[in-house]
């Protein structure tokens, strides 16, 4: 399997939406919503990630802002992606509308494609989450991903019991399709 990695000033929002259908998609960075139900900003305009680039001084003109938002998001072409992780703080979040689910992240992932969908709806330490993950890729068959993750849990559980990594921990997988 050929692997693209985009790192530091490469992990650019032009680069992630470049990618056609990655088998398996892993982003990890910063993550955001903006709790504004009274706003007439759509849900999807306030859910995204932060990418290199947003706070860029440079004279540098990019078409991209450096800010991916749910709304952009629908477009990635994840088609026969079975995996999509989301490893950045409150990815899961989102405004939810009765009869139609959570407008955000969640819902612009599986409108993409991706058959799997690992977010947070907290705020997550770094190390604790980069450990979880490494876990998880190990235990990790291709399939069987609730398993690998609950066993993935309870290892960093031993490590971290304090409840603040527990809690955290305890709904980074959002089953869309298992």
């Amino acid at each position: 399997m050929a692997v693209s990695m985009f790192k530091g000033q490469n992990a650019l929002e032009e680069n992630v939406k470049s990618l056609q259908h990655p088998a398996i998609l892993h982003v990890a960075t910063h993550g955001f919503f903006v709790d504004d139900s009274a706003s007439t900003i759509s849900p999807m305009i306030r859910s995204g990630i932060i990418l290199a680039g947003v706070k860029n001084n440079e004279r540098v003109v990019r078409q991209e802002d450096g800010v991916l938002t749910a709304y952009e998001a629908t477009n990635l072409d994840l088609a026969g992606t079975s995996l999509v992780v989301l490893s950045a703080c409150q990815t899961g979040l989102g405004e939810v509308r009765n009869g139609e689910g959570v407008y955000g992240l969640q819902r612009a992932i599986v409108v993409a494609g991706a058959a799997n969908l690992l977010m947070s709806l907290w705020k997550v330490d770094d190390a604790a989450t980069a450990e979880l993950m490494s876990s998880f890729y190990e235990l990790w068959t291709g399939t069987d991903n609730p398993e690998a993750f609950r066993e993935a849990q309870i290892k960093l559980r031993q490590k971290y019991p304090q409840p603040f990594f527990g809690e955290h921990l305890s709904c980074l997988v959002n089953k869309v399709e298992w």
